[in-house]
């Protein structure tokens, strides 16, 4: 997995930077900053944290408008009309041509989350209950891009697509090949079990999915009453199967307690079990493997059996093939 990198500090010609620039047309009662992280930088979306003078700190997004609109919905709307922890947003700024605009945020301050902290996944399984239970009207709701089971269906297909493609193009090293033969027969059983995925997640009530539910995207915070998690980086939300964000003790996932999910959600939906929530779960973890691949797959091209063996890609391919194989043989297990 790759290393985590400092971010790099900017300290001169703030005034004229993009990010703080949008920032003091949001706030224009705001004085240039002292500094300014770079936190990430992709080729459709940027992350900086704005370092005031009177020590507030900013987190300024710039993205595509779509994905903004539907995280300033979130952080705006919905979050605090169910009464669940949640940073302030500061506002959206469009820019003048294109598709991209700034999303303004409280820096998420705090401890990072562990999942192999027990109160941690506590806290998780609390706030994912009451952001599952939230009552989104019919209008908003159209508003998400959809997350239903066929959602992941799609990503399957193309992620398998673009492997036989690859593999019939390029001439691999035997172990390489090996991986490619490996997913496209995983992803091959995962699509056999399509059926029983979808009987399984019928059980679960539709609702706002994270759709990135991970350690990274998590911190505790102390409050009056106590510690309580704030969740951040809503770039994959949507509205369908919650499966996804359930997912347990694979990849990066924030594996929350299920027994204290299923104890809120039974409140409204008596009709769950445990064990229910359990195999929702391990449908959860297939998901997750499913759109990681995705993810690495998508948009890469090889051009030749070299750049293969050296692209970060492969190695992220080995990586999944092993946790891809877990999660069917977990999934089987609960589902026996």
């Amino acid at each position: 997995m790759p290393k985590r990198t400092l971010p790099e500090i900017l300290t001169e010609g703030l005034f004229e930077h993009p990010a703080v620039q949008a920032w003091l047309k949001v706030r224009s009662d705001s004085c240039e900053p002292d500094t300014l992280e770079v936190l990430q930088q992709r080729k459709y979306s940027s992350v900086y944290r704005i370092h005031e003078q009177d020590g507030t700190r900013v987190i300024a997004k710039k993205c595509r408008l779509t994905t903004a609109r539907i995280e300033y919905l979130i952080y705006s709307e919905l979050l605090p009309r169910a009464g669940v922890p949640a940073l302030h947003c500061y506002g959206l700024l469009e820019e003048q041509e294109g598709d991209r605009c700034w999303l303004f945020l409280e820096d998420a301050a705090g401890a990072r989350y562990s999942r192999q902290i027990a109160e941690n996944r506590a806290l998780a399984g609390r706030w994912l209950a009451e952001a599952h239970l939230i009552t989104v009207p019919e209008d908003l709701r159209s508003c998400f891009p959809a997350r239903e089971l066929d959602y992941y269906l799609r990503l399957l297909h193309g992620s398998r697509a673009i492997l036989l493609h690859q593999l019939d193009k390029n001439e691999l090293p035997a172990d390489d090949t090996a991986v490619f033969c490996r997913l496209i027969a995983h992803l091959d059983s995962l699509e056999s079990l399509w059926g029983e995925l979808e009987e399984i997640c019928s059980l679960m009530p539709r609702s706002l999915v994270h759709g990135d539910f991970v350690d990274k995207n998590l911190r505790i915070c102390d409050a009056a009453t106590g510690p309580r998690l704030l969740v951040f980086d809503w770039e994959y939300a949507g509205w369908g199967v919650p499966a996804a964000d359930l997912a347990q003790f694979i990849d990066r996932v924030a594996s929350p307690d299920l027994s204290l999910y299923c104890s809120i959600l039974r409140g409204k939906y008596s009709h769950l079990s445990l064990r229910d929530v359990q195999t929702v779960a391990a449908c959860g973890n297939l998901l997750r493997m499913v759109d990681q691949l995705s993810w690495t797959t998508v948009g890469r091209v090889f051009v030749c059996s070299d750049s293969l063996v050296k692209t970060k890609a492969m190695v992220m391919l080995q990586f999944h093939e092993c946790l891809l194989t877990e999660a069917l043989s977990a999934f089987q297990r609960s589902y026996a």
